[in-house]
């Protein structure tokens, strides 16, 4: 047996374990991360493969950011009922939570009134993320080079609003269980 077999059997038989600890886990965390584990053998099969560029979006993309993004959902939506009835010891979060969204608002104001957020892109002369990608070459560089340099500002606008997204289903799960 060669070693490129041997690797295949083994990311293999880790693969089919992890994906069945997946539907037999009854804890969600810990189906989560056998999920990861999953996600993660697959990145290795891509390897094997000389997949490189799909490997490394395997483990950046899926298992780094998405699946820890349902990770953190799932730990904040699971059922805590060890202080029910008790103060809330964490008050200053909300304080702090307004001061923050004060400071990025102000932050945020002050860059849309002094034109600052397309200043890289208007400076290039460059218009649209598709004008940005052609003048760069037409390749998957090029709209890497475009998105986190000249079109950074709508790239973070997003991900803002997938935080904002996931608080708000924290905060949805909490009132829900708080009321059954």
């Amino acid at each position: 047996m060669t070693g490129a077999q041997i690797a295949f059997f083994v990311l293999a038989v880790v693969a089919v374990a992890s994906a069945l600890g997946v539907i037999l886990f009854r804890n969600a965390v810990y189906s989560m991360l056998s999920l990861i584990l999953n996600l993660l053998s697959l990145a290795f099969f891509f390897l094997t493969l000389d997949a490189m560029f799909v490997a490394t979006i395997q483990v950046l993309i899926y298992a780094g950011a998405v699946m820890i993004l349902f990770l953190f959902v799932v730990t904040m939506l699971s059922q805590d009922t060890s202080n029910t009835n008790g103060p809330d010891r964490l008050r200053w979060q909300a304080v702090a939570g307004v001061g923050f969204g004060v400071i990025l608002a102000g932050g945020l104001i002050i860059a849309l009134l002094n034109g600052s957020l397309a200043h890289d892109a208007h400076a290039a002369g460059l218009d649209t993320l598709s004008n940005a990608i052609a003048a760069l070459g037409g390749n998957t560089q090029a709209f890497g080079w475009a998105l986190f340099h000249n079109f950074s500002f709508p790239f973070e606008i997003t991900s803002v609003l997938i935080v904002v997204a996931i608080l708000g289903a924290v905060v949805l799960g909490r009132r829900l269980t708080s009321r059954n």
